[in-house]
């Protein structure tokens, strides 16, 4: 697709890429297809649903938090805040599983050439007035047109041609056939009136509404009296005060300290040092959001355009060892591809093996013997700079010297061009539907080409996943690319971890409903 066919310039898919990054934790789906369901009470939690009072949560900020709904996957605070304010169409249940919100459904024609997407009745903003098919177009072409940093995800829909059926129906062409608009609708786009005037102040219809904010400490968020699916579940909270800690030691000391009530992503080393502490909890999510620890090669940079560079790398780290020392037994062995615990996951490959002395081989093949490689990484969240380290002394043993590049938190996303464009980085990649991960990470039109994994081959490969709209034809598409990637990608996972939170003993029901980093607090209690 060229610039001028997608609305859409370069630069503005490589400014998508800060919010992507905070906001692409989208779980893998029960099944990838349009099918959603209906909004579902608030899941059983260990203690009666119970209504009132504060709940003070800490989360990382960084330096560019914004309040700006079109920022609002800038920092993690900014998504938690954002997720309570506003509703989406579509997000993911507890199961991992879509669920309709705002939309009563999402189907495509025959050909994934054209969207409908039909809304509720009922909803409203806090300003009283009704969620319509006009907001909806307001919301996707504000943001397509001021280069937000969900834009990119907006880039197949033709919404010079996208209109209003009536109130509640708005048809939405797509440039070329696309099956899985409605999980691209999942990441991170929030719905705001058409009579925002103020970007910093947007109306939302979600169950909490703003009462102070200030970038860098936090915000204030106060029950919505009127939030128009309370019948179904939350909020229960009064308050939720949002509080901006990066640091996540930190943040764990608050929560010892008796200042806040849930700590967001807590190291593992707090977590097993804390595991017997019956004054806190550990909040551990199951193995379909567990994050993918590792590192991305550019393999169209040099020194990994040689494939037997990075095999060699890949044979380079102990991934026992990883899960041993790095996740502290926490977590489990990966095996360089995307999307495990995930319909059509390849499961019959190989589990690759440390074997540093077939690396040493392949490195001497290539004329690379005694490599030395700078690896960006940063302490933005547990596993990035503790696996690199290890996976630094791993690969000594290879003849390869790995000097470590420690970004600080808060700026390890803040360039997006830095963050896509490097050539060897840390990354924990969390999961989403493998379809998704094929549109962001591979191929020509990848929104996120960390790996620089492009060729007709690959582009061949994710367009048959992208037109298939049958089980079996996905199942065959990711299968065939899964095959390529293990031989010829740029992933290196060599291990997948649990993203750990903690809180209080009286803390129930926050769900990450998919982003374990960002969780919901909307039906979130204290007992």
């Amino acid at each position: 697709m060229t610039e001028g066919q997608s609305g859409l310039s370069r630069r503005s898919i490589l400014r998508g890429v800060a919010g992507v990054a905070a906001a692409a934790a989208l779980p893998g789906l029960a099944a990838c297809n349009s099918g959603g369901s209906t909004p579902a009470a608030a899941p059983s939690a260990s203690a009666a649903p119970k209504k009132g009072g504060r709940m003070r949560a800490a989360f990382i900020g960084g330096s560019n938090e914004s309040g700006n709904i079109l920022q609002n996957t800038n920092t993690a605070i900014d998504y938690v805040r954002t997720r309570v304010l506003f509703d989406s169409l579509v997000e993911i249940d507890t199961a991992g599983k879509p669920s309709y919100v705002l939309a009563e459904s999402i189907e495509p024609n025959a050909d994934g050439t054209q969207w409908t997407v039909r809304l509720r009745n009922g909803p409203r903003f806090t300003n009283g007035k009704p969620v319509t098919a006009d907001d909806v177009l307001h919301t996707l072409r504000t943001h397509v047109s001021n280069k937000s940093s969900v834009a990119p995800l907006l880039m197949d829909i033709d919404l010079a041609n996208a209109k209003k059926q009536d109130d509640r129906t708005v048809i939405l062409p797509t440039r070329r056939p696309h099956g899985f608009l409605d999980l691209m609708l999942s990441q991170g786009i929030f719905i705001f009136s058409k009579d925002t005037t103020d970007l910093n102040k947007a109306i939302g219809s979600g169950p909490f509404t703003l009462a102070q904010y200030k970038a860098g400490q936090g915000a204030l968020l106060k029950r919505n009296p009127d939030y128009w699916r309370s019948d179904v579940g939350g909020p229960y909270l009064d308050e939720l005060e949002l509080l901006t800690i990066t640091d996540a030691d930190a943040r764990m000391n608050a929560l010892k300290a008796g200042q806040i009530d849930y700590a967001g992503s807590i190291s593992l080393t707090a977590a097993r040092a804390e595991r017997d502490n019956q004054a806190l909890q550990l909040i551990i999510p199951p193995k379909w959001e567990w994050a993918n620890f590792g590192a991305a090669m550019k393999r169209n940079k040099a020194p990994f355009k040689d494939p037997r560079v990075a095999q060699a790398l890949r044979l380079a780290v102990d991934r026992e060892v990883m899960v041993r020392n790095v996740t502290l037994g926490f977590g489990e062995v990966g095996n360089d591809l995307l999307g495990k615990h995930l319909p059509y996951y390849l499961d019959d490959l190989p589990q690759r093996q440390y074997d540093p002395e077939r690396a040493k081989s392949l490195l001497a093949e290539a004329g690379m013997s005694d490599l030395k490689l700078t690896l960006r990484t940063s302490d933005y969240e547990y596993g990035l700079l503790e696996g690199a380290a290890a996976f630094a002394e791993h690969a000594r043993k290879a003849g390869i010297t790995i000097n470590l590049d420690k970004v600080p938190a808060a700026d390890f996303f803040a360039d997006p061009k830095v963050f896509v464009g490097a050539p060897f980085q840390s990354a924990n990649r969390k999961p989403r539907p493998l379809p998704l991960d094929v549109m962001f990470f591979y191929g020509s039109d990848a929104l996120l080409p960390f790996t620089g994994v492009a060729n007709p081959q690959v582009d061949g490969l994710t367009a048959r996943l992208r037109t298939a709209v049958n089980d079996e034809q996905r199942r065959a598409a990711v299968g065939d690319l899964h095959r390529y990637l293990y031989e010829e990608g740029g992933d290196l996972v060599w291990a997948r971890a649990p993203i750990v939170s903690a809180g209080t003993p009286k803390v129930h029901n926050v769900q990450s409903l998919g982003y374990p980093s960002f969780p919901s607090f909307r039906d979130a209690f204290l007992a």
